[in-house]
């Protein structure tokens, strides 16, 4: 296997003994090519030591310290799942301008101590500022976590060692402190000032965490919430008429948009609301067909709940089969939909079991919902014997299998008896 490896980490390696201890007990027998993690100027070349050291021995790495990319140079590589990343990791400390003096003028050091001449006293006092517990409990309070401080403290540190003139105020502290006037906690304001200068997003890291906060779907929809909602359920077992009853208020509407479980329900409301001399666009996960001959996008929808839209305003929308939230595979878009649509009129059609659930979601949103309830139209009755065969099927009966094999098999047995049928399934294409 050719691989890369850090530099870094084969220094470390060459100071100790020939053997390598690792976590990772799996051995990988290796080719190397060296990269760089450092800026190339801060780093005397090793490779003439490392090369002559390497010569003859077998190495044993750890899975995190092998990259085996070797278009990634001079870059980290972590792949170590088990050790992942944290959020921090992902912000990059921006550099701050080191401070010059053009004009000779130090005004902190006019009324405190030549830092310069102090400059031991000065980096052991920053270390002693950063192993304090307390001052890291207060950085991570103001959003510096451990990776965070490390990375704005090594900034500061550098800051006060290379800058020619510092901040009059923060020269006068630092040279307080030396001389036993100050605590060493009295550096801390200056610290955090410079940490939101490394990073800037402290500054907004509550905006930051509210618009990264999903705990609370209601308001992942904004422009749903902006509009005052009127819902209403109907509600209903099957051919009762509540989905017709929706379907009327959605065809008297300006703007509608009917939200079905299936791909030949959307294409059935599509055909009947055109037939009714209605512009309606149907529009499916496969297919967008328009209305109008022009392409020109008609006022009314009919679509498969998945592809429902959030954006578009509505003055009517229909949302069917509405328990199907409580679906594990596909509820989540009758939820996007219910939560989502920005209507006027929102007109639910499904069974009576899904209102407690749905009083639930929109207690979130801080809407009421409106019950109509229906009574079936028609008649079931049971039978009191089975079927016993196909033979004794008739006119306008359905036949529910379990499977599309099924579905297909007893289609054929029934055509091959003279009788036609249709066949209705939940991928079934449009046509």
């Amino acid at each position: 296997m050719n691989s890369n490896i850090c530099v870094r980490c084969l220094d470390k390696i060459l100071s100790c003994s020939t053997f390598l201890l690792v976590q990772h007990s799996r051995p990988v027998n290796c080719s190397l090519r060296l990269f760089n993690t450092r800026p190339t100027d801060r780093l005397s070349s090793p490779r003439p030591r490392i090369s002559k050291c390497l010569s003859g021995k077998r190495l044993v790495f750890p899975t995190g310290c092998v990259q085996s990319d070797e278009n990634n140079l001079n870059t980290r590589s972590y792949s170590n799942k088990k050790n992942g990343k944290k959020p921090s990791a992902l912000f990059i400390p921006v550099p701050v301008k080191i401070t010059s003096n053009p004009d000779d003028i130090n005004i902190g050091e006019e009324f405190g101590t030549d830092l310069s001449k102090k400059t031991e006293e000065l980096m052991e006092l920053l270390a002693t500022f950063s192993k304090r517990r307390e001052i890291r409990a207060v950085a991570a309070e103001n959003g510096l976590d451990e990776y965070l401080f490390h990375q704005a403290f090594v900034s500061f540190r550098k800051y006060i060692a290379e800058s020619e003139s510092l901040e009059p105020d923060l020269h006068i502290v630092l040279s307080d402190i030396l001389v036993g006037g100050g605590h060493v906690d009295d550096i801390l304001p200056y610290f955090l000032e410079h940490a939101r200068r490394v990073f800037p997003h402290l500054d907004c890291i509550e905006d930051l965490k509210k618009i990264s906060d999903l705990t609370d779907p209601a308001n992942w929809y904004p422009g749903a919430r902006a509009v005052d909602r009127k819902i209403i359920f109907h509600a209903g077992p099957t051919n009762s008429g509540k989905t017709y009853h929706a379907l009327e208020s959605f065809s008297k509407a300006e703007t509608g948009v009917y939200c079905g479980p299936l791909k030949l329900l959307a294409n059935e409301v599509h055909r009947k609301t055109n037939e009714r001399g209605i512009k309606c666009d149907l529009i499916t996960g496969e297919e967008r067909r328009f209305a109008d001959p022009q392409g020109h996008p008609s006022g009314h929808v009919a679509c498969t709940v998945e592809m429902t839209s959030t954006t578009q305003p509505y003055d009517i929308a229909v949302i069917d089969e509405i328990q199907m939230l409580r679906d594990p595979s596909r509820g989540w878009a009758w939820t996007r939909a219910l939560l989502g649509i920005s209507a006027k009129e929102i007109h639910l059609c499904g069974e009576e079991a899904a209102i407690p659930l749905l009083n639930e979601l929109l207690t979130s949103t801080g809407e009421s919902m409106e019950v109509r309830r229906y009574k079936r139209l028609t008649p079931l009755k049971i039978l009191d014997k089975s079927l016993d065969s196909l033979e004794n099927i008739r006119p306008g009966d359905c036949i529910a299998a379990f499977s599309k094999n099924d579905i297909f098999t007893l289609s054929r047995k029934l055509e091959e008896m003279g009788h036609e049928c249709a066949v209705i399934y939940g991928s079934l294409p449009p046509g």
